[in-house]
């Protein structure tokens, strides 16, 4: 599940830079900071998870409930590897394995990336933990490049 975080993370950085920001910019984890919505600078579960659900109707592009290699068939065309990217996370949390990942799938597939995060295991992301996760997928970052 890990890899399902990262990997959307990642594919935000290498799709077209509108998209990357849309799905939270080349910074992993600027997710974080769209999360703190009422902007207290402390990110809650509940604020995390609301805020991956809208990620999820971002991608679902084609409005089927369902977020599947359909959805991106304009970067299917200039950045194949993002696609591939996409797929690689769409496996990770497809209960079924019907290559489409539904709302339901995303919202109780695990969140390790809040969980590494909440390093006091507090239930919410303060803001010395959010410095903490931003070195550590930097590091990630740069360690893959």
């Amino acid at each position: 599940m890990t890899r399902f975080l990262i990997l959307i993370a990642a594919t935000a950085a290498v799709a077209t830079p509108a998209c990357a920001q849309r799905f939270g910019g080349r910074d992993g984890a600027a997710a974080f900071d769209k999360a703190d919505a009422n902007h207290d600078g402390i990110i809650t579960r509940a604020e995390f998870s609301a805020a991956r659900m809208a990620r999820f109707d971002t991608m679902d592009r084609n409005h089927d409930g369902a977020i599947s290699k359909a959805d991106f068939a304009r970067l299917a065309k200039f950045r194949p590897q993002a696609v591939d990217r996409l797929e690689a996370m769409i496996a990770q949390a497809d209960a079924n394995r019907d290559g489409r990942l539904t709302r339901a799938e995303m919202a109780s597939a695990p969140a390790p990336i809040f969980e590494r995060a909440d390093s006091n295991n507090d239930g919410a992301i303060d803001s010395a933990e959010l410095a903490a996760a931003r070195t550590a997928m930097a590091q990630m970052r740069d360690g893959a490049n």
